[in-house]
């Protein structure tokens, strides 16, 4: 016969087992969907990068002509556009090297927290953060923040 605390440890396992399983599906499913915005983005696949947003995402864009918070598909829309007019020039055969290191992920329940840098961070270091939410199976970005720093010479 099982005794009320050995059920509860064999409870508490299952319990952390699953939890756990569920914690390292989540990740493999940010990794990919991280992983689907930045391949979207050096081929300026505009489809599948602009798919990779939630309908209210907001940004910050490393650029002081975007220094203000944009927010809404259709705002955020047109400055990629206007950032980067590869993404609707049809003829377009420019490729970016978005090459993310040290790649962070953090999982609390239905958001996640992916922080990656750019560039060798030799003179000049960029950093990015997306916030990102599971809707309908699908990991997509809520908010994403970009930011640069330069080495200082002085």
């Amino acid at each position: 016969m099982i005794t009320k605390t050995r059920l509860s440890y064999i409870i508490l396992f299952l319990l952390v087992n699953y939890s756990l399983k569920a914690q390292n599906d989540d990740s493999k499913a940010v990794l990919e969907s991280a992983t689907d915005f930045v391949t979207a983005f050096n081929n300026f696949d505009w489809t599948t990068f602009q798919e990779s947003f939630t309908d209210d995402a907001t940004i910050f864009y490393p650029f002081w002509k975007q220094a203000k918070r944009v927010k809404g598909r259709n705002k955020i829309d047109n400055v990629w556009t206007t950032i980067f007019p590869e993404f609707v020039d049809s003829e377009n055969t420019r490729k970016l090297q978005i090459s993310p290191k040290d790649i962070n992920i953090q999982i609390y329940q239905k958001t996640a927290i992916v922080t990656f840098h750019l560039g060798s961070g030799e003179n000049k270091l960029s950093r990015r953060t997306l916030v990102m939410v599971k809707e309908k199976e699908k990991w997509k970005i809520a908010h994403l923040h970009a930011s640069n720093l330069k080495k200082n010479t002085n």
